[in-house]
């Protein structure tokens, strides 16, 4: 009984080690990609693709946003280590974004466009002075 007990406490152990090993794993590359050159110009794209779809609220996200964009620009950049696949997954994710953005926007100017033409055309409908309503003399209605 006492084995099993002592193997149990030492797998929740080992897994206890694994698992604050994944969780300092994952806040190195949080800091790594925070702290890359391209990392300004991606969160730029992200809010970029964000502005065509806003909604009011995130608008004040955006503010918040660029004060966290501008803390992570003055962090030292790391490199001591080799980044070329991280340099390559940035600015493939940057250039991923700058695509959507295109996208986004095509339909939503053809939509403005549309609607800018059909708005001309109503005005030069009711603003256009054409001849007056014929009026009949006898002074009756035609209905």
């Amino acid at each position: 009984m006492e084995a099993a007990n002592k193997s149990s406490s030492s797998s929740s152990r080992r897994e206890k080690e694994e698992e604050e090993e994944k969780d300092d794993n994952k806040e190195t590359i949080k800091r790594r990609i925070s702290s890359h050159p391209l990392y300004g110009l991606l969160m730029e794209s992200h809010m970029g693709c964000l502005k065509l779809g806003s909604i009011p609220s995130a608008e004040r996200d955006e503010d918040q946003e660029l004060n966290y964009k501008q803390d992570d620009e003055s962090k030292p950049s790391n490199s001591l280590h080799n980044l070329s696949e991280l340099d390559h997954f940035m600015e493939a994710y940057c250039l991923a974004l700058g695509k959507l953005k295109e996208a986004m926007e095509e339909p939503q100017q053809e939509t403005l466009a549309f609607l800018n033409t059909m708005h001309s055309q109503l005005r030069e409908l009711t603003t256009t002075t054409g001849p007056p309503p014929p009026h009949t003399s006898s002074g009756e209605s035609d209905y």
